[in-house]
């Protein structure tokens, strides 16, 4: 578990990065651009140029704006922070403690990526997420059931099957977060990949899609 913090700190501390370089750059685009415009108004007459100076102007500004409310964000997590629930892990024999320990480090690590992203995405992406780990948690307790019946002489069940299940579930799980990860990092920088929130969407619904099947 310590090892898997290493990189997460660094992706976390690389958002913060590029969230406070973005925020720089639009600053100073914004400065220039005002600069230019007062320049260009010291001239008599309103001419085209100060009129399109004054739009970019206005319209970096915004954009510095935007770029200063999401680097505060992912700096000092204002964003609301989702809640977590609490995993009880199985015994260590069991099948299903290698796969939730994996969600429950996904978990944390997906509740830090989606505070970068825009609220609207970052909200319906931790809901799906939250179903899905639930579910997925469900199960769990599931093979620990089957995996009590089994050892007390009952008839066993598939367990290999259940848990075989809860891994791709998991793996699901595991892909959207790497996918948050990358949209949130260049959400940061301001040039969020081609896709990139398709591609999220595609993710969650996957796991949407994998955790409906672990009832069937």
């Amino acid at each position: 578990m310590a090892a898997a913090s290493g990189p997460a700190e660094n992706r976390r501390a690389r958002k913060r990065s590029l969230s406070r370089r973005g925020f720089a750059y639009r600053l100073l685009a914004a400065i220039a651009l005002v600069v230019l415009t007062l320049l260009i108004g010291q001239r008599p007459g309103l001419e085209v140029s100060e009129v399109i100076a004054g739009l970019a102007a206005a319209a970096a500004a915004i954009a510095a704006v935007e770029a200063g409310i999401r680097a505060y964000r992912i700096t000092l997590g204002v964003h609301a922070r989702p809640k977590i629930a609490r995993t009880v892990l199985p015994e260590e024999t069991s099948q299903a403690f290698g796969p939730l320990v994996r969600l429950a480090a996904r978990e944390r690590e997906l509740a830090e990526h989606v505070i970068a992203l825009p609220g609207a995405v970052s909200a319906d992406t931790w809901r799906q997420a939250s179903a899905a780990a639930k579910a997925l948690r469900t199960h769990g307790s599931r093979i620990v059931a089957v995996e009590k019946r089994a050892a007390s002489g009952h008839a066993p069940t598939d367990v290999a099957l259940l848990a075989s299940r809860l891994r791709e579930g998991v793996s699901a799980y595991e892909r959207l977060t790497a996918t948050a990860a990358e949209l949130a990092v260049h959400d940061g920088d301001g040039t969020p990949p081609k896709n990139a929130a398709l591609r999220l969407a595609d993710a969650a619904d996957a796991l949407v899609g994998v955790t409906r099947a672990l009832s069937s």
